[in-house]
Order: C-alpha cells, then sequence, then structure tokens
C-alpha cells in the first residue's frame, strides 16, 4: 500500500501552509503596496485633515486583511498546530509588551522616541515567527 507523501511547498486546506500559499502572498504584497500608496498620498496633506484621516483608515483596512486571512486558516488546523500557534502568539504577545514597555521606560531615560506604529507590527510577527520555532520543537 503507498502512501502519498506531501510535497514540500504544496498547499494544503487543511494545514497552515494554506493561510500563507501563494495567493496569500500576492494579497501581503497588494496590500503591502496600498498601506506604502496611502502613506505617500497623505504627505501633501495637514496632518489632522480628513484626506489624511482617509488615508490612515485605507491602511488600517489592508493591514486588517492582512492580519484576519491567516487568523482564520488557523481554525482549520488540527488540535496538535492550533496548540503550537497558541504558544507561538502568547510568546509574541508577552514579547512585544515587554518590549515596547521597556523600550517606553528607556525612552523617559532619555532615548529617542521612537514611531511606535511601524515597530510594534514588525516585532510581533518576528516573535511569532520565533514562537512557532520554539514550540515545534517542544512538540517533535
Amino acid at each position: 500500500m503507498d502512501i502519498e507523501q506531501p510535497r514540500i511547498g504544496t498547499e494544503s486546506r487543511s494545514g497552515f501552509g494554506h493561510a500563507f500559499g501563494g495567493r496569500y502572498i500576492v494579497l501581503a504584497l497588494v496590500m503591502a503596496l496600498v498601506i506604502v500608496a496611502a502613506a505617500l498620498g497623505m504627505k501633501p496633506f495637514p496632518p489632522g485633515s480628513k484626506e489624511r484621516i482617509a488615508f490612515a483608515l485605507v491602511q488600517g483596512v489592508a493591514t486588517a486583511v492582512v492580519i484576519v486571512v491567516p487568523w482564520r486558516g488557523l481554525r482549520q488546523l488540527d488540535e496538535m498546530q492550533q496548540r503550537i500557534q497558541l504558544e507561538a502568539l502568547s510568546i509574541a504577545f508577552v514579547g512585544t509588551a515587554v518590549l515596547c514597555s521597556t523600550y517606553g521606560f528607556l525612552e523617559n531615560a532619555g532615548l529617542p522616541h521612537l514611531e511606535w506604529g511601524a515597530f510594534i507590527w514588525p516585532i510581533m510577527v518576528l516573535l511569532w515567527a520565533i514562537g512557532t520555532v520554539i514550540a515545534c520543537r517542544r512538540y517533535r
């Protein structure tokens, strides 16, 4: 009896790979272009103007799309993969809170102010990836 082995790089409707398949990557790239275009489009308008607020809302919607698509894919995982993702997200949440709080205290001590909106999401994604590696190693 031959059991067909999944090929590396193939997408599976039941696996986490589906959430990050080719279509998702294209969607994420398009949303990144929308975010950059909105950032450039708002520059000529004064802070607080209706136009700038509209561009900021477009950026928020594009970000929400990129977040919601893989989140929906999490529900299709088996229990072990869901547990791994829960642990990875927990590591990302706690790590982001610690890093951001610590840097906030360092800002009070005189370090330069950072534009938090530009850093929090990439930090969370990086820590989620690290957390996924840690959790996967735990359940080998």
